[in-house]
């Protein structure tokens, strides 16, 4: 059993309005060897009722064997907003659904409501007014127009009263409660708005009129707006008995404790704060008020106003970075509403009287922040020159004009070296390379050259387009061969000799140090006095201390953001530790001997003497580059000669795999009775 037209098997009904009607046919054909006998039944995704979605006919169906045919009737007549669905159109028999087609399609429609459907104002002084804010959200699919009853109650006035809601957007309402007659129980019900392309969506009003003390206090408030402030009031009870009462408080920017209990006649202190969630525009104040009941038909009134300034910027944020370097900062935008608020997003760089076109301050130009929740916002900042830039970062509700701001500060230095181009040639031949210079600019910039180098030839000048790329070429042609710096010294032992150069920076400049060969070692830094223009010398101290015997080659780079850059080849020369001593012991005594480990690695030493009257302390194994005391007593023999006595220490390096020949250092030692003379 199945339809005749393939085609068919996915039926699009389309996507219609409300009112509208599509009805669609198709043709079922049983091709079995068996007359059939089956209902037709609808299987859905999501609930639809019958009036919107129906199939016929209805019923039992009988279709003969061999090619028994029937049409069937789809009717689509949507009288609601229906989300795209998809439906089974099946065959029953008796027991199992046989699948027949799909059906496709979705009602585009208004659905709007109300935040709340009920407003209470509570307790209001007759005569006042208060306000109250409701929202209208539309979470259909389409646009409509709204407008509100106009025999609203006199007591009661919303604004506004018609205008436009898109969907997925919301509209703020401002309903205003102004009772005129005392009464403890004011209810308006079913007040009604009228939706193009939906039901009417109600509202309802409570609250109640009171009459006011007549001993009226008003109680100032100020702070900034998502801030607060808390002042105290002094309440005393005026009756003789035992109360509880609720203060009523008018005004959403004010809270206190909802009870207060009294002994007879007591005065107790009411804290009441004040967090006002929107500035108060000039000339005007948050109004409200707070009511205290006492039995027997007495009370107090306080009026309270607010004034609620601006906000401070979340945050002051300083950097500091290296000009053409980007920069992302991540800011944190909290939503302090109940619900979801849109952020237009103003990104500016302050203290600038016109647009600087070596700045870049980029972000996306709005933000969505969900209800009461917060989120990331990514800006990046680029500087092509060295200076301080204050930048604010403000993100403003378009709709209720609330914002919050940052202040993010900028200290840009020159930009340093941003590449190194290495140039090697015999000496006087050519070798020539280019870079690429950048203009961001909107507008063609020259570019002056200057180089240190003279053996570097470049042109002056190089004029580069607006917001394009120029090429520089430069050529390099040495007159004589760079001088290498030599180093000698035995294994064991070290050499230090100073580099000299010449800084030709106008600044007092610090140079960064460093050698690619862990045998030559050197300072982190090193400080010179600007040299500007005839260039002032500088000596750096550089050491060499080998490892192994051989020769060693290696390069000392000095650097400096402003000075540039100064290389070095340096070529070190290691020699076979020389004997040392004789160390004089006195008998019965001894003599500490510092031995220090030149090997990268940690490594065993054996010791050896050639005179018994010497005696040498074993030690374990010494860490690289650590030095080790080594202790060798001396005892002169009973008898005999009066001395002196002679003898050599061998100390022998045990791991071949640290060292490519084999390595010892020798110790005289000389050893002699206390009553002898010493003899040089």
């Amino acid at each position: 059993l199945e339809v005749t037209d393939p085609s068919q098997k996915k039926v699009k009904l389309g996507s219609l309005m409300l009112g509208q009607r599509v009805n669609k046919q198709v043709v079922l054909v049983n091709h079995s060897l068996l007359d059939l006998s089956f209902t037709l039944t609808l299987s859905t995704n999501t609930p639809l009722d019958p009036k919107d979605l129906s199939v016929s006919p209805a019923g039992e169906l009988k279709l003969k064997s061999g090619g028994g045919s029937c049409k069937v009737e789809i009717q689509f007549s949507p009288h609601q907003h229906i989300p795209p669905f998809s439906a089974a159109l099946q065959a029953k028999f008796a027991g199992f659904f046989h699948p027949l087609l799909t059906i496709e399609g979705c009602c585009k429609g208004v659905e709007v409501h109300l935040d709340s459907n009920h407003l209470s104002f509570g307790a209001v002084v007759q005569h006042c007014k208060t306000s109250r804010r409701i929202v209208m959200m539309n979470t259909g699919d389409a646009s409509a127009r709204f407008q509100w009853q106009t025999d609203f109650p006199p007591e009661l006035s919303i604004k506004p009263v018609k205008g436009y809601i898109c969907p997925g957007k919301d509209v703020p309402f401002e309903v205003t409660f102004a009772p005129l007659k005392p009464c403890n129980d004011l209810r308006y019900e079913n007040l009604s708005c009228f939706i193009e392309g939906s039901p009417f969506v109600k509202l309802t009003v409570t609250g109640s009129c009171i009459q006011a003390s007549t001993s009226k206090e008003v109680v100032n408030f100020a702070c900034r707006v998502r801030s607060s402030q808390t002042q105290s009031l002094s309440i005393t009870n005026p009756c003789s008995e035992r109360c509880s009462i609720r203060p009523a408080i008018e005004g959403e920017q004010w809270s206190a404790t909802l009870f207060l209990t009294f002994e007879p006649n007591q005065t107790k202190t009411f804290d009441i704060t004040y967090r006002p969630l929107t500035m108060t525009p000039d000339g005007h104040k948050h109004l409200g008020s707070v009511f205290f009941s006492f039995p027997a038909g007495k009370g107090m009134l306080f009026s309270l106003q607010g004034t609620a300034t601006p906000p401070k910027a979340k945050d002051t944020i300083m950097h500091e970075l290296p000009a053409k370097t980007k920069h992302c900062e991540v800011l944190q935008v909290n939503n302090w509403l109940s619900r979801q608020q849109r952020f237009c997003v103003l990104l500016e760089v302050l203290k600038h009287e016109k647009t600087d076109p070596t700045v870049f301050l980029k972000g996306h130009d709005s933000i969505e922040v969900p209800a009461l929740t917060k989120r990331d916002y990514k800006m990046s900042f680029f500087a092509y020159r060295d200076g301080d830039y204050n930048t604010k970062v403000t993100f403003r509700n378009e709709v209720t004009g609330e914002y919050l701001f940052y202040l993010v500060n900028f200290k840009v230095r020159p930009p340093g070296v941003l590449s190194t181009i290495k140039l090697e040639t015999p000496v006087r031949q050519m070798a020539s390379a280019a870079l690429n210079v950048e203009n961001p600019l909107t507008t063609a910039t020259s570019f002056t050259t200057e180089c240190k180098c003279g053996d570097i030839k470049a042109p002056p000048q190089q004029t580069v387009p607006g917001q394009s790329k120029g090429v520089l070429s430069f050529e390099y042609l040495p007159l004589h061969v760079e001088e290498t710096v030599h180093f000698q010294a035995a294994l064991g032992n070290s050499y230090s000799t100073p580099v000299k150069f010449i800084n030709y920076s106008h600044l007092m400049t610090k140079y960064h140090c460093k050698t690619d060969c862990p045998d030559f070692i050197v300072d982190r830094s090193v400080s010179a006095s600007p040299g500007f223009p005839s260039g002032s010398e500088v000596r750096v101290e550089v050491r060499f201390e080998p490892h192994q015997l051989g020769e060693v080659k290696g390069q000392l780079s000095l650097t400096s953001e402003t000075g540039g850059e100064y290389i070095f080849p340096l070529c070190g020369v290691c020699i076979l530790p020389s004997p040392q001593g004789p160390f004089r012991i006195t008998a019965g005594g001894s003599v500490t001997i510092p031995f220090k480990n030149v090997f990268r690695q940690t490594t065993t030493f054996s010791l050896q003497v050639d005179n018994p009257c010497f005696t040498v302390k074993a030690v374990n194994s010494i860490p690289s580059k650590k030095t080790q005391n080594i202790l060798v007593s001396f005892e002169a023999p009973t008898g005999g000669p009066p001395g002196p006595w002679f003898g050599k220490m061998t100390i022998c390096s045990q791991d071949s795999e640290v060292h490519s020949k084999p390595c010892s250092w020798v110790y005289y030692l000389k050893g002699q009775r206390p009553q002898s003379s010493l003899e040089t």
